[in-house]
């Protein structure tokens, strides 16, 4: 039988314990968020704030299908505000292309191309006489301006990593190369 003072020793230590523990989870949860950050830092995001929600929209594809950007919660999605009268946009759109490709097999990630040109069929007409390097169903029409407008975005093109919970986790602005070993670590980082 134990005695009160031995019940209140074991009782200190189980606390004690169990904060060590939490601090232990807590340390490791910051080195896990440091590392899938870190493994961004390559690319150079032209941001370092701390992540925020992501506003959702809703806008059609080049098939005239309404997408939202929340259909795609629980899933990576780079988000790139794009044009075809953009030249760093149509210097960007192979690396896009075989990002798209390479990440084909991997259900965590989805590429999505806002094009803020005037109509679908400018777009349409471009693809047909450059060669659609993306599916028609990653390609997004907002002649408004307005989704690009609530993310923030000035400059094009300027693309968005958002993780699986909405968050925009990084901002790039200008030309990156999407299908270099430092784009898909770092995408891959936040699967």
């Amino acid at each position: 039988m134990l005695k009160p003072g031995h019940i209140l020793i074991l009782a200190l230590v189980a606390a004690a314990g169990t904060l060590l523990a939490i601090r232990l989870l807590k340390a490791v949860s910051v080195a896990a968020e440091r590392e899938r950050a870190g493994a961004c830092l390559a690319l150079a995001p032209d941001n370092v704030q701390e992540a925020r929600k992501a506003p959702d929209f809703a806008l059609p594809d080049l098939r005239g299908k309404k997408r939202r950007l929340s259909d795609y919660r629980g899933k990576v999605v780079l988000l790139s505000f794009w044009a075809t009268w953009c030249p760093p946009c149509v210097e960007e759109l192979p690396s896009l292309a075989r990002l798209q490709s390479l990440m084909k097999g991997e259900e965590g990630f989805v590429l999505l191309i806002v094009s803020v040109d005037d109509s679908a069929k400018a777009v349409r007409a471009f693809f047909e006489k450059h060669g659609a390097p993306v599916g028609p169903e990653a390609v997004l029409i907002d002649p408004s301006r307005k989704v690009p407008a609530s993310f923030g975005t000035v400059k094009f093109p300027e693309t968005y990593l958002i993780d699986r919970s909405g968050l925009v986790r990084h901002r790039f602005i200008n030309k990156r190369d999407w299908s270099g070993e430092a784009a898909l670590q770092c995408l891959r980082s936040q699967m």
